[in-house]
């Protein structure tokens, strides 16, 4: 068989322009773009807007597969999209976050499939409108905490007093009267517990007042006065500097969870609370000398606490240990990169 030279030659020529254009085209793409296997391996990258198209993958990252570039967890999301697409073979659409450099960025990726065995990953940077969006929700928040504080706190406390007053002018059937009036005290009582519980639930008034140091130092000081048996120790490490308004809610939440539950549960004469500062990271740390337990042990029924805080240390990115045996205390750390 003879094959023409100049054919060939002017086939790879045809090819070469031919991905060059597409390369071209791509590249005026604003987004970064990949194309993963099945198997989760990066074989192409074209980076898009510089200023984040390296967020999702490096170029150097070519050749290896999610779980050798992140975390498990998050690989195995990665992967379930990528399988998805291929089984189905339809375009999915999906959003997640990646914590770089100590922020969280958000992304909105379309995933489309390539034949059966590749797919092509198209990632947005969606930051700002999720910034938006809980600038938004974080409005209504506030609004739902005054319309509470306005409305259903002050009846209670209107109520109150107008028992408190009632008291001192009814006479016939003294006991009777005793009775009801204690019956609606009651009542009132719990009513303005709940709503002021609402209130301080949607609304992180410690953290209002102040940096989140000194949020958590008015929750011991709190604490000294209501666990009388119990000494607390506060300390701050290094230069203290401000965090994303979530990440120290979020922080100062776990360590209400925590102090609370080694001052109701853990039996301890003896609680630290440690607040340490790095360049490159923030670290929490709450220690009891209490009875302990065992950290798998706990029904689910009775663990919503420890949950909570596992829950919330992932939507910040921050890593939660656990730490207790029974009658050795109890170690929480929390530990968010910057």
């Amino acid at each position: 068989m003879v094959v023409d030279i100049s054919d060939r030659v002017s086939a790879e020529v045809a090819l070469q322009a031919s991905e060059a254009e597409l390369r071209a085209l791509f590249s005026a793409i604003p987004d970064p773009l990949f194309i993963f296997t099945t198997e989760g391996q990066l074989i192409c990258a074209i980076k898009g807007n510089p200023s984040y198209g390296e967020l999702l993958c490096r170029e150097e990252g070519i050749g290896k597969t999610l779980h050798q570039l992140y975390a498990k967890e998050q690989a195995d999301e990665f992967l379930s999209y990528i399988q998805q697409v291929v089984k189905t073979q339809q375009i999915l659409t999906v959003e997640y976050s990646l914590w770089i450099a100590g922020r969280e960025i958000w992304f909105s990726a379309r995933i489309a499939p390539i034949g059966h065995e590749q797919v092509i990953w198209l990632a947005r940077d969606i930051t700002l409108q999720k910034q938006a969006e809980a600038a938004s929700i974080l409005e209504e928040r506030n609004r739902m905490a005054r319309e509470i504080h306005d409305t259903l706190a002050q009846a209670f406390t209107g109520i109150l007093a107008q028992v408190g007053a009632a008291n001192q002018v009814l006479t016939d059937d003294l006991e009777a009267t005793q009775a009801h009036l204690d019956l609606i005290k009651e009542l009132a009582r719990t009513g303005l517990v709940e709503a002021r519980r609402s209130v301080v639930a949607l609304r992180p008034q410690l953290l209002e007042e102040g940096s989140l140091q000194s949020a958590l130092h008015r929750l011991v000081a709190q604490l000294r006065t209501a666990a009388m048996d119990t000494t607390l120790y506060y300390e701050i490490e290094g230069a203290a500097y401000a965090l994303p308004t979530e990440v120290e809610s979020n922080l100062l939440r776990m360590g209400q969870e925590a102090l609370t539950n080694a001052t109701k549960h853990a039996n301890a004469d003896e609680i630290r609370v440690e607040l340490i500062y790095d360049p490159h990271r923030v670290c929490l740390r709450v220690k009891d000398n209490g009875q302990g337990f065992g950290v798998g042990s706990i029904p689910p029924s009775e663990g919503f606490g420890l949950l909570g805080m596992s829950e919330r240390a992932e939507r910040i990115g921050a890593q939660l240990t656990i730490r207790s045996q029974p009658g050795q205390g109890t170690e929480i750390v929390v530990v968010v990169g910057v």
